[in-house]
């Protein structure tokens, strides 16, 4: 924008997908940190972390900083660990062997890639924000009615709903309280949804007001998580 020669330039070191949004931190030792979802069912959440440390004192230093670093896909155990897998080629299965040649290939192919490197399938990952005081991440994932259909994703510990119209939010701690960590824990911070629902396989476990398919979010100063959801379809069970 202080350029009005410049035209866009594609950032494709982080992984070619349906972004949804990306938020930007800054690592301990400086480096960018951009984590992204994206938004079609079964895909993937992903961080990216750049080769060099961002320049507080010189804007063309930072120009080309998202071309250069290291892209990762969330996996998100059972047990509540997580881990961000490389998505570098020689690493993580994505060799010639799997139908990826070089990094390019694997960046421009980010959700094969990210399949191949045992990502957890999530429910439409959505918008990403940092809680302001704490560092935890959060996640929109905003609903998948096809998990656990015939020969679709069953159910798991981050995803837990089957045929999920009103979608969850998952948030995580990196390891160290750094961003840059490739380890990180993880919790539900709520499942959307009546907590009242007749099916008790479609209950939320919301504590306050039902709402379904949350989307974006955005952290006040204080902490306060605001949430909008997106759900336009007439007749659906949602809120």
């Amino acid at each position: 924008p202080f350029d009005p020669q410049s035209t866009p330039v594609k950032r494709t070191a982080l992984g070619r997908c349906n972004h949804e949004s990306a938020f930007h931190t800054l690592a301990k030792d400086g480096r960018v940190v951009i984590y992204t979802g994206d938004d079609a069912r079964f895909e993937y959440l992903y961080k990216f972390v750049s080769r060099d440390p961002w320049n507080p004192r010189d804007r063309t230093a930072n120009r080309d900083l998202l071309d250069h670093g290291t892209l990762y896909v969330g996996k998100f155990n059972d047990d509540g660990s997580g881990e961000w897998r490389a998505l570098v080629h020689g690493k993580n299965g994505l060799t010639s062997d799997h139908g990826f040649a070089d990094q390019a290939e694997v960046v421009i192919h980010a959700k094969e890639a990210g399949e191949q490197a045992g990502g957890t399938k999530m429910d439409r990952p959505e918008w990403i924000v940092i809680h302001p005081v704490t560092g935890e991440v959060y996640a929109s994932l905003t609903n998948n009615s096809h998990r656990g259909l015939p020969n679709k994703p069953a159910r798991d510990a981050a995803n837990p709903v089957d045929k999920n119209i009103h979608g969850q939010i998952v948030r995580w701690r990196e390891a160290g309280g750094d961003a840059a960590s490739t380890k990180f824990s993880w919790d539900l911070f709520v499942i959307a949804g009546d907590p009242g629902h007749p099916d008790a396989s479609q209950r939320g476990n919301i504590r306050g007001d039902a709402f379904g398919c949350p989307d974006t979010l955005r952290f006040a100063p204080d902490g306060m998580l605001w949430i909008g959801t997106d759900t336009s379809t007439p007749g659906r069970d949602v809120y």
